[in-house]
């Protein structure tokens, strides 16, 4: 406990920081756009399936631009790069609350996705780990909170809101209410900066280019990091659909969803001491199996239980995960390149995001049982699960 003490008082700003831009990269999140949904299709007049296949589109295209835009972390500070990102994202989530066209809505889209899920979870997890060194995984894992958090408290804050106010008037409102909470506190750990350290100890220089792109251990991490986005998106978009196919009511979908941000929540929190201890490099195989526990139980069994079960279990192999991925790529690649690491790493969990809801809905179209797309999940992620166990043993990789 002295530990978590000694952390908070020497990086509170930083974390506090950490924390805000984690929770309100929910902007950008698909829970948080999907409480929008039913209104843009109403209001632009588009179907189900022809905004989920522009959705996919903008959600691509923010990743190819996440790798550009996301190591310039690592030539300017990290209030100036965070500034710029949370004020462009701040005048996005404006700009989608007085779209008039789906032209104007799919560009605003296309700029949330990108500053939200993909710019403000970059900054927050790229800046905790290259400027905390002792209890990073600590660190990370008390940011990461930010995440279950905004999951939690922005559907119950925003669908009053909407069923009183409108749509427009709940994001231009919660866009304006977010400067007040986070501008003073990006102000408030500029003076840090000289406290700070630019790259860790253990900071490895990359090969000129990107030739850590070509290597074996890139696309096992990227394989790693692809599966629980990549399913989670997907059931986030179809669970209510899923839920009928089993014959549950809508009251027992929402109560089973809440499981996955508490269980997130309780994983974060585990997910930084055991980084500390064991390293981010060995956790890497294992932190999945829980994922594949509740594949395996969703592909098996109808019972009620299940989805809660379900989503419990998916939440915590993804509270494991928002740590440990990032210390693995500290552990791998160091820190002195880590903005530029993360830009490609991240742009492939956005693309992740993007691919997991049209597959599945392609699979619910040609009559693919639940059960069967749950078994081969599982039975996917065991064998990604297997592959990782190469790299957890090569604490020595150069990028």
């Amino acid at each position: 406990m002295n530990e978590w003490y000694r952390l908070v008082g020497r990086h509170k700003r930083l974390l506090n920081f950490g924390f805000l831009f984690n929770f309100f990269s929910s902007f950008g999140q698909t829970f948080f756009i999907a409480l929008f949904v039913p209104f843009w299709i109403e209001a632009f007049g588009v179907t189900n399936a022809t905004f989920g296949t522009m959705y996919a589109a903008v959600t691509i295209l923010s990743a190819f631009m996440l790798t550009y835009l996301g190591r310039f972390i690592d030539t300017i500070s990290l209030t100036r790069y965070s500034l710029y990102v949370f004020a462009g994202l701040v005048v996005s989530v404006i700009f989608l609350s007085q779209a008039r066209s789906v032209a104007t809505l799919m560009i605003a889209l296309f700029l949330v996705r990108m500053l939200g899920q993909g710019l403000m979870t970059h900054a927050s997890s790229t800046g905790i780990a290259k400027h905390i060194v002792q209890g990073r995984g600590k660190a990370l894992g008390l940011t990461a909170l930010g995440h279950p958090a905004g999951q939690l408290i922005f559907p119950l804050i925003l669908v009053p809101m909407i069923a009183f106010a409108g749509w427009r008037a709940s994001l231009f409102s919660i866009a304006l209410a977010s400067l007040v909470v986070v501008v003073p506190t990006l102000m408030s750990i500029r003076p840090l900066k000289g406290e700070t350290m630019i790259s860790a100890p253990n900071s490895k220089p990359l090969h000129p280019g990107n030739r850590f792109l070509s290597s074996l251990t890139f696309w096992i991490i990227t394989l790693n990091m692809f599966v629980v986005p990549f399913v989670v998106t997907a059931v986030f978009l179809y669970q209510y659909p899923i839920g009928q196919s089993f014959g549950w009511d809508a009251s027992w979908v929402l109560f089973s969803f809440s499981f996955f941000a508490v269980f997130s929540a309780i994983a974060v929190i585990a997910s930084g001491p055991l980084v500390d201890r064991y390293t981010g490099l060995a956790l890497f195989p294992i932190y999945l199996l829980p994922c594949v526990i509740g594949l395996a139980v969703m592909g098996l069994s109808h019972h009620p239980f299940v989805f809660p079960l379900f989503f419990a279990m998916m939440g915590i192999g993804a509270g494991l995960g928002s740590t440990i991925r990032t210390a693995v790529q500290v552990d791998v690649y160091g820190t002195r390149n880590l903005g530029k690491v993360r830009s490609y790493f991240n742009s492939i969990l956005v693309v992740s995001t993007a691919l997991g809801p049209p597959a599945l809905g392609f699979a619910l179209d040609h009559d693919v049982s639940i059960q069967a797309l749950m078994l081969g999940s599982a039975i996917g992620t065991v064998m990604v699960m297997a592959l990782s166990v190469k790299t957890s043993k090569r604490e020595n990789v150069k990028a």
